[in-house]
């Protein structure tokens, strides 16, 4: 496309629903900080407005205007945007790499008894799921629900019914929170200075949850596709690692492999010309193309790409609306790479690389599975339930943001086990 067309590539969203995508480094950045001809605000997306896009249509709940941080500029924007960061700051990185250590180790005890594995419907699409559902509050139900709603809106199965019980299942916790307000994210954004409606509460949670589930997993996933690719990584040093070896690893997948490919857009406010006589109408979505923007920076500036920051991609986006929790998505990544580095010895691909299927979307390119061999290991015996030992018999307490995770398996297994089922698709 690009040696058709340039930079700025011509697109059809979808039957009918034309579009750009963005594929050039510099304009993608300098587009990003331009708020005065470009705005996130979908309220200004013409085919949208005119009825050209149909009621039904999976670009919708992606694409349509929403009260978030993500689809809101200037003052509206600062303060959705002031109630995220801050409510997300307030769980801590040590909180966070504890509950996220926690989850990691119970994951791998459920299948490092086998020898294999597969590391990315198990563990790497898992994991993201039960560190958010811990931090925003939910019960059992309302986890399972709303990985179920999220998982369909990824992968566009009957998306309006998909958004829809998602925002009914956070609704609910809001509704809950504010029965039994608690430590977790939705009580606090509900209490913040903002003022947030519920409705703005929800969106919020919406725009966190859903950009922290499936994005985090793609990291993972990557990540992991980077150290079973590198011997040195794998090798019998391995896990002594240092956190700075293991960031500088996700970094480069951070370049290679970005966890969103062309997501999210930007409307012009007024035509812009983009060379050869073309011209962006007013109105029509321009997709920031991440991968293709981070790819072809790398291929233009090899030779000097040694004394380029690490951390100059763009798979976090620019400008304003850059993703305010991309510290604690790099740290769960780190996190559950460490943990599978030093749980399963002789960590191995199963299958070479170019034998991977894989499953692209509009928003994301990523295997099917990613299935591992290692030397198969005894599942260390449960630790006791806040001091009462662990049974069979004895359920461990709900988990919440207040009350951290139990120890037991069997409840975790459960959950995890049908998450796995869940995100294959079974």
């Amino acid at each position: 496309m690009r040696a058709e067309h340039g930079p700025v590539v011509p697109v059809e969203l979808e039957p009918g629903v034309r579009g750009w995508l963005v594929t050039d480094y510099s304009t993608l950045i300098s587009w990003s900080r331009d708020t005065t001809a470009f705005t996130h605000d979908p309220r200004l997306w013409r085919d949208f407005t005119e009825g050209r896009v149909h009621p039904a249509s999976p670009l919708l709940p992606m694409m349509a205007p929403r009260s978030n941080a993500l689809f809101v500029d200037g003052t509206e924007h600062q303060r959705y945007r002031g109630a995220i960061t801050d409510s997300l700051g307030a769980v801590g990185a040590e909180h966070l790499g504890r509950i996220t250590g926690r989850y990691a180790d119970r994951l791998i005890d459920g299948f490092c008894g086998r020898g294999r594995a597969d590391v990315l419907n198990e563990y790497a699409r898992v994991l993201p799921l039960l560190v958010m559902n811990d931090l925003v509050g939910f019960d059992g139900d309302q986890g399972l629900r709303f990985a179920t709603a999220m998982r369909d809106l990824w992968t566009g199965v009957d998306t309006e019914e998909s958004n829809a019980e998602a925002e009914r299942v956070l609704s609910e916790a809001v509704s809950d929170k504010h029965r039994a307000p608690g430590d977790d994210l939705t009580s606090r954004l509900i209490r913040h200075r903002a003022g947030l409606s519920d409705e703005e509460v929800v969106m919020q949670l919406l725009l966190v949850v859903a950009a922290a589930n499936e994005p985090t997993a793609n990291l993972i996933g990557a990540a992991v596709r980077a150290v079973l690719a590198d011997p040195a990584v794998r090798g019998d040093d391995a896990v002594s690692l240092s956190d700075a070896a293991l960031g500088d690893l996700v970094d480069r997948v951070l370049w290679a492999d970005p966890p969103i490919t062309n997501y999210p857009a930007v409307y012009p406010r007024v035509d812009i010309p983009v060379g050869g006589g073309r011209v962006i109408e007013a109105g029509t979505p321009i997709l920031l193309g991440f991968a293709a923007a981070n790819h072809f920076f790398l291929r233009e500036n090899a030779e000097r790409m040694e004394e380029t920051p690490n951390r100059a991609h763009l798979a976090w986006g620019a400008g304003p609306h850059r993703c305010p929790a991309r510290d604690e998505a790099t740290s769960i990544a780190i996190i559950a790479t460490r943990t599978l580095l030093t749980r399963l010895p002789g960590l191995r691909a199963a299958v070479p690389a170019e034998d991977l299927r894989w499953r692209l979307t509009g928003l994301a390119w990523t295997p099917v599975e990613l299935p591992v061999l290692f030397t198969p290991q005894q599942p260390p015996a449960p630790a006791p339930v806040e001091g009462t030992p662990w049974s069979p018999s004895h359920s461990p307490p709900e988990t919440s943001a207040h009350k951290r995770p139990t120890s037991g398996r069997s409840a975790l297994s459960s959950l995890s086990g049908f998450l796995e089922r869940l995100l294959r698709g079974s």
